[in-house]
């Protein structure tokens, strides 16, 4: 008997000096960025004229989070009710790659903003995303990381967990971009968890026009889900100061991403259609809605089209037969500001086939001072 205790002792002790050295790893090794970090720009297009936006052109953007290429039509996930958080096979996760570099082909917009790019994660199998995007589609291409992590222990399922984890926001610009700088947002989880959390970010990536002194900003953002409301108020507060900066300096100001909130058109009735996605369960994850009083009042104007669903809720696969079962939101789009003028905005309704979410195309023009 004595012998029986001793053993489970040990074990009790084995397991606590294994956690507390896996906690210290974690916190000599998080990943801690700087306010601002200047991001390489691979394959930036030639510093000419040719390469600058211009006033009263059309030109498109499409924003689309692309859940790591790992959560298509087939998957649930841990933290919307699911038990997941990888697909099965490498061979899965790259025919999601493959099918959403077939959209942003078929797309040709002058700018992508993509959110959950992985780059060498083990929950995506190793698989370079950000890489095979820049080489489809041969733009200028920033990768700011909101997700590094040595081994993310999370769930608690082996086959299922996270692993390393190596992600961000990338954007890819067919101009010459002068600067693109992550800008860490407020806000974080509290310790330990945050040693394995998302470090959330805006990029701001910066475009010369032709004839001008203003300069065209694109930022890109992906903002917390998973919070009690509280730090997505924080990252609203900053990113408006950011907003409002720029615009200030009479540059041209478009904003796009995954918000994880709901776009305040999305909850409004247009031409007898209802556009409110309700949730099906209060037990759900729900989308606290976006406030648009600021946004309106300072000139700023939303580019959503709340007509299709932009994101599915992760709690099952996507059921294809009964849509009843299906909780979807409207949380990506795009916020211009008053010198912008928005021509189109669509959500291609791709069915959620490869990604939780759909991607949303805007066309907008800069007009002239």
């Amino acid at each position: 008997m004595k012998r029986i205790l001793k053993i489970l002792l040990l074990a009790v002790l084995s397991l606590i000096a294994f956690v507390i050295v896996f906690v210290l790893v974690l916190q000599i090794f998080e990943y801690r960025p700087d306010p601002l970090v200047q991001l390489e720009i691979s394959d930036n297009l030639q510093d000419s004229s040719e390469n600058y936006a211009e006033h009263d052109t059309t030109y498109q953007i499409l924003t689309y989070n692309i859940g790591y290429a790992s959560l298509s039509q087939t998957e649930d996930f841990v933290m919307d009710g699911g038990s997941k958080a990888r697909m099965d096979s490498k061979e899965e996760v790259e025919a999601n790659i493959e099918g959403i570099e077939t959209i942003l082909e078929a797309v040709d917009a002058d700018i992508y903003l993509l959110q959950e790019v992985d780059d060498f994660s083990s929950r995506s199998y190793k698989t370079d995303q950000y890489a095979a995007f820049k080489d489809t589609l041969g733009y200028s291409a920033s990768l700011g990381y909101n997700y590094r992590c040595l081994f993310v222990p999370f769930p608690l399922n082996p086959s299922q967990m996270m692993g390393r984890v190596s992600s961000g926001i990338a954007s890819y610009i067919n101009f010459h971009v002068t600067s693109s700088i992550r800008h860490q947002l407020p806000g974080s989880f509290s310790w330990p968890v945050s040693l394995a959390n998302l470090k959330r970010c805006v990029v701001v990536s910066r475009i010369n026009i032709a004839d001008s002194e203003a300069e065209l900003v694109i930022i890109n953002v992906h903002l917390s889900a998973y919070d009690d409301g509280s730090m997505r108020l924080q990252e609203m507060a900053y990113l408006k100061q950011v907003m409002q900066t720029e615009a200030d300096a009479e540059n041209y100001v478009v904003v796009g991403g995954d918000f994880n909130q709901t776009f305040p058109k999305a909850v409004t009735i247009v031409e007898n259609n209802e556009y409110d996605y309700p949730l099906i369960d209060p037990s759900y994850w729900e989308a606290f809605p976006m406030e648009a009083d600021w946004f309106q009042d300072n000139g700023f104007t939303f580019g959503v089209d709340p007509s299709i669903p932009t994101c599915r809720l992760l709690h099952q696969p996507y059921d294809t037969e009964d849509d009843s079962n299906n909780q979807y939101y409207v949380i990506d789009g795009f916020i211009v500001s008053n010198n912008v003028a928005i021509i189109d905005v669509e959500t291609l309704n791709e069915d959620f086939l490869y990604s939780d979410h759909n991607p949303v195309l805007m066309d907008f023009k800069l007009l002239l001072p």
